[in-house]
């Protein structure tokens, strides 16, 4: 009777690096409504989201993340890029039997850069994929509940601009109520 024994393997044997940078990252658009123009409404939700805690790079706007995880707000185009950690290697089980065999396998893969295929490559793939797709999942949810805010913000200043090119302001009252925020806006004209 043959006995099973848990391995490790080097993920960049297993998975190529175009696989590998498609499974740790992931975009998507966001909208914004367009109550000033473009350029004023990019620079109000820039000011809300440092505001909020978050930092400027070159990329555009880094939300507080994991370590090792980031999200990035492009507030020009409208993207936010994810990216999440991926583990450096795969635990799988192998039977004594062909325990040589699948070290020689990896050793090769390792000396000659290239990855293994077959069977394990394919569990590796699909593993981590689920894996991958969960982490990113989480990552965008945080990075979302960060944007939500400071757009909601953003609206708020951008209502008040508005009514404040409209004519006198008057006077200003907010009142949330559920996942609603009501703003009631005098203005003398």
């Amino acid at each position: 009777m043959s006995r099973s024994y848990k391995i490790r393997i080097p993920i960049e044997v297993l998975l190529s690096n175009d696989r590998l940078d498609k499974l740790g990252s992931f975009s998507m658009p966001f909208d914004v409504m367009q109550i000033l123009p473009a350029d004023q409404m990019q620079e109000l939700l820039k000011k809300s989201l440092l505001a909020a805690g978050c930092s400027e790079s070159g990329a555009g706007i880094t939300v507080p993340c994991k370590k090792g995880e980031t999200a990035i707000i492009d507030v020009e185009n409208r993207i936010i890029r994810l990216r999440a950690n991926l583990p450096k290697d795969f635990e799988t089980s192998v039977y004594e039997e062909s325990i040589r065999s699948v070290n020689a396998e990896i050793e090769k893969a390792l000396a000659e850069g290239e990855q293994i295929v077959g069977r394990m490559s394919q569990s590796a793939d699909s593993l981590l994929a689920a894996q991958m797709a969960a982490q990113l999942r989480d990552l965008a949810m945080e990075a979302r509940k960060v944007l939500n805010a400071a757009l909601k913000e953003t609206y708020r200043e951008a209502i008040k601009t508005k009514a404040s090119q409209i004519g006198n302001v008057t006077n200003i009252s907010e009142s949330s109520e559920g996942g609603s925020t009501r703003i009631r806006i005098e203005v003398a004209v």
